[in-house]
């Protein structure tokens, strides 16, 4: 299960088309607010959040922080506009996966993906064989 979550619909629209092409027989949801975000993965679980740093109610560290208590192993990968330096101490304290500057390419989310810091081994789409 892979959650998308950005506060700009065009941006999460592209994003969650990229991460769509990279690994399609993934189940890829897309969300414009962290509580909306964290409510589905709540119900439905998460393998891998990629997520916008800056939103607009709920910060996108806020939204890591919530998905880390509750899935240990979810690959957290921020995409963002936001400088590295501003949020380093966060990003390196959640261990996240990966930190991509937008606008994230495909080629950059499929090599994010093919080096994720815990194998999703419930999903045939993450294998690493294709």
């Amino acid at each position: 299960m892979v959650i998308c979550v950005d506060d700009h619909p065009v941006l999460l629209k592209g994003l969650v088309k990229n991460v769509r092409s990279s690994v399609p027989q993934a189940e890829v949801y897309g969300f414009t607010a962290a509580e909306e975000a964290l409510s589905f993965s709540l119900a439905h679980g998460c393998d891998v959040l990629f997520c916008e740093i800056e939103l607009y109610q709920r910060s996108g560290i806020w939204l890591a922080e919530q998905i880390r208590q509750r899935f240990p192993m979810a690959n957290i990968i921020f995409v963002t506009v936001c400088s590295e330096k501003e949020h380093a101490r966060d990003v390196f304290r959640l261990r996240s996966s990966g930190y991509l500057t937008k606008p994230a390419t495909r080629g950059q989310i499929a090599e994010e993906l093919r080096n994720l810091r815990y194998a999703v081994v419930a999903s045939p789409a993450f294998s690493t064989d294709s």
